[in-house]
């Protein structure tokens, strides 16, 4: 019976290393928003590509970039599962933040 036990808490002891590594975006147009950060933090698409931002924080959050006369976004405050999108039609370097948390910033590089 012991060694039933002790093998059951070696198999949940190595899953939980795994937890720890964080979200994985679900698409390689996808950033999650997790733990108070952008995943990834910097993203590289071609010109034409929709990014999608999901947050799975409980905390609201927000996807904006205010520099208006180059492609604007603003996704509006994203509750927990929120979704906003963004096509990229110009070549450029787009960094965005959450208003509420201004640390959290991300870029996204479009080729």
């Amino acid at each position: 019976m012991a060694a039933v036990i002790v093998s059951a808490l070696s198999a949940c002891s190595s899953a939980s290393t795994q937890i720890g590594k964080g979200p994985r975006p679900a698409s390689a147009n996808e950033v999650v928003i997790s733990g108070y950060k952008f995943v990834p933090q910097t993203l590289t698409v071609p010109v034409g590509t929709t990014v999608t931002w999901v947050n799975r924080d409980i905390a609201h959050h927000t996807v904006t970039r205010r520099f208006w006369g180059d492609e604007p976004f603003d996704s509006g405050k994203l509750s927990y599962e929120g979704v906003f999108s963004h096509t990229f039609r110009t070549a450029g370097s787009y960094s965005y933040l959450c208003v509420p948390h201004s640390g959290m910033q991300g870029t996204v590089v479009v080729q």
